[in-house]
C-alpha cells in the first residue's frame, strides 16, 4: 500500500528532472524622456524652419519672457543665422525691431557680448531726412591756378610778383561758401594737417584724443585752371571815331599817352578751366570752360587799372580784401570768380558721389537723441545715416599699445539732423542705450 502511494511522487520527480530550467529574461530599461529644448534652441528651430523674422519677433513679444543670453548663446544664435533684431527682442521683448540694412564693408566681424543692462523704452527707427532739394553736396578740391603765362604783366602791374593763382583760389573759396551743392576741401594747408596727424600717432599724445590718420576727406573732383589773360583790353580811337580799330598787346608802358590816339583801358581776366575726376585723373567730359571777367569801368590811364593796390606775397589774403576788389582789375577778377562759381555749380552736382568712410563715437545720449564725434570737418552731411555699434573691446597694438580697431556689434541706427564742425546730432532708432556703459558706442556711416 505504501509503495503504491510513492509511485506518483517518483513520476513527478522524473518529469521535473527532464524539463530544462527556464532563465529569467533581463528587464528592458525604461527610455529616459528627452530634455525639453531651451528657448535658444526653439528660436533657432523657428528660424531654420523658415518662419519669417517679423513672425518670430511677434511670437517672442507675445510670450513676453526676457531671456538672459550668455556669450555662448549669442555665438550659437549668430552661427545659426538668427538676426540681430530677433536677438534684441529675445533679451528685451519690448524692443522695436529695426529693418535690416546692408552692413558696412569695412566693419569688422564681431562677437556678441553678454547683455548689458540697458533700461528704458526702445526708440523708433528715424525717418530719412532731406538735406536740401536735389543731390547731396559734392566735394571739390581746387588747385592754385597757374599764372606763368601772365607773370610778366602781373609784375609790371603791381611792381611785385604777386601769386595771383593762390589769390584767385582764395577768392573762389570765399565765394563757394555760399554754394548749396559743393563743399571745397582744404588742400592749401594739407601738409600742416598731415603733420598734426603724424604727431598724434606718437606716444606724446594721449591715445583716443589725437587727430586720426586716414580721416582726411577725399574729393569727388579737382578743379585746375590756367590764367591766360590778366590785364587790359585796349582799343584805340582816332579823331573821335567810334569802334575798335585794333587790339593793343597786353605788355606795354605803364603810363603815358599816345599822341594821335585816345586810349580806353578795360580790365580783363580769363581763366581756362579743367574739371578732373579725382579717382581716374581724367578730364570729365564737358568739364572744360573759360571764365572771362571784365570790369565795368574803363580808364584812360593804364596805371589806374590796379589803383594804389600793390599786392603782397600773401595774395591769398590780400586779394580777398575790399581794397583789391574795388580796383578795376579787382572788379574784373571778381567777375571771373563769379563765372567759375557758376561753372562749378552747374557741373559738380551731376557727378556721381564717391563712397565715404566716416566713423565716430557716441559723445552724448539724451533719450533717443545722440551726439556723435564726427561733423562737417569729417564730411558728415544732414540726412546721413549711421549704424550705432556697441563696443565690446578695443583691439590694441601689442607694441605701441595704440588702439587700432574695436570689436563691435550693431544695435541700431541714427539719422543726422544737425551738423556742426566737430559734432553731429540725430535721432536714434533701436534698443535703449546705456549712458553708463563704460566701453561706449561707435557710429559708422552707412555706405550709400
Amino acid at each position: 500500500m505504501l509503495k503504491q502511494s510513492l509511485i506518483p511522487f517518483a513520476l513527478a520527480g522524473m518529469i521535473a528532472a527532464q524539463t530544462p530550467a527556464q532563465t529569467t529574461a533581463p528587464k528592458t530599461p525604461v527610455a529616459a524622456k528627452p530634455a525639453a529644448p531651451s528657448r535658444v534652441d526653439e528660436v533657432i528651430q523657428l528660424v531654420k524652419g523658415g518662419m519669417s523674422e517679423p513672425r518670430v519677433i511677434r511670437t517672442l513679444q507675445n510670450e513676453n519672457k526676457p531671456i538672459n543670453l550668455t556669450t555662448a548663446d549669442l555665438l550659437k544664435l549668430q552661427k545659426a543665422g538668427v538676426s540681430e533684431n530677433i536677438i534684441n527682442v529675445m533679451e528685451n521683448p519690448s524692443a522695436g525691431a529695426a529693418p535690416p540694412v546692408a552692413a558696412s564693408a569695412s566693419a569688422p566681424s564681431s562677437k556678441a557680448p553678454a547683455a548689458v543692462a540697458e533700461t528704458g523704452s526702445a526708440c523708433p527707427l528715424p525717418a530719412a531726412v532731406s538735406s536740401a532739394p536735389g543731390s547731396k553736396k559734392r566735394r571739390l578740391a581746387v588747385e592754385a591756378f597757374d599764372y606763368s603765362a601772365v607773370q610778366t604783366q602781373v609784375t609790371a602791374m603791381f611792381n611785385n610778383n604777386v601769386n595771383i593763382g593762390q589769390g584767385i583760389r582764395a577768392m573762389l573759396t570765399e565765394r563757394m561758401g555760399e554754394s548749396k551743392s559743393v563743399v571745397l576741401l582744404e588742400r592749401e594747408k594739407l601738409k600742416v594737417i598731415m603733420a598734426e596727424q603724424d604727431f598724434g600717432a606718437t606716444n606724446r599724445v594721449k591715445q583716443g584724443k589725437q587727430a586720426k590718420i586716414g580721416q582726411i576727406t577725399g574729393a569727388d573732383a579737382w578743379l585746375l585752371g590756367d590764367i591766360v589773360i590778366f590785364g587790359r583790353d585796349d582799343t584805340r580811337k582816332k579823331n573821335g571815331a567810334a569802334g575798335a580799330i585794333r587790339s593793343v598787346p597786353l605788355v606795354g608802358p605803364l603810363g603815358g599817352k599816345i599822341a594821335d590816339a585816345k586810349k580806353t583801358d578795360k580790365a580783363v581776366v580769363a581763366i581756362n578751366l579743367r574739371l578732373v575726376d579725382a579717382e581716374t585723373g581724367e578730364v570729365i567730359e564737358n568739364g572744360t570752360a573759360e571764365a572771362r571777367g571784365e570790369s565795368k569801368r574803363t580808364s584812360t590811364d593804364w596805371s589806374a587799372i590796379a589803383g594804389n593796390w600793390k599786392g603782397a606775397a600773401a595774395a591769398s589774403s590780400s586779394m580777398t580784401s575790399s581794397n583789391f576788389q574795388e580796383t578795376i582789375i579787382g572788379e574784373a577778377t571778381k567777375d571771373a570768380v563769379d563765372k567759375i562759381a557758376e561753372f562749378i555749380d552747374g557741373k559738380i552736382p551731376a557727378l556721381a558721389a564717391k563712397s565715404r568712410t566716416i566713423e565716430g563715437l557716441v559723445a552724448n545720449i539724451d533719450g533717443c537723441t545722440l551726439y556723435i564725434s564726427a561733423g562737417a570737418n569729417d564730411g558728415v552731411q544732414v540726412g546721413d545715416r549711421f549704424e550705432i555699434h556697441k563696443i565690446l573691446k578695443p583691439v590694441i597694438d601689442p607694441e605701441t599699445k595704440e588702439v587700432i580697431d574695436r570689436e563691435t556689434v550693431k544695435v541700431g541706427e541714427l539719422v543726422v539732423g544737425t551738423v556742426r564742425d566737430k559734432v553731429s546730432i540725430g535721432q536714434y532708432g533701436g534698443p535703449p542705450l546705456s549712458a553708463t556703459y563704460d566701453k561706449g558706442y561707435a557710429a559708422r556711416l552707412v555706405t550709400q
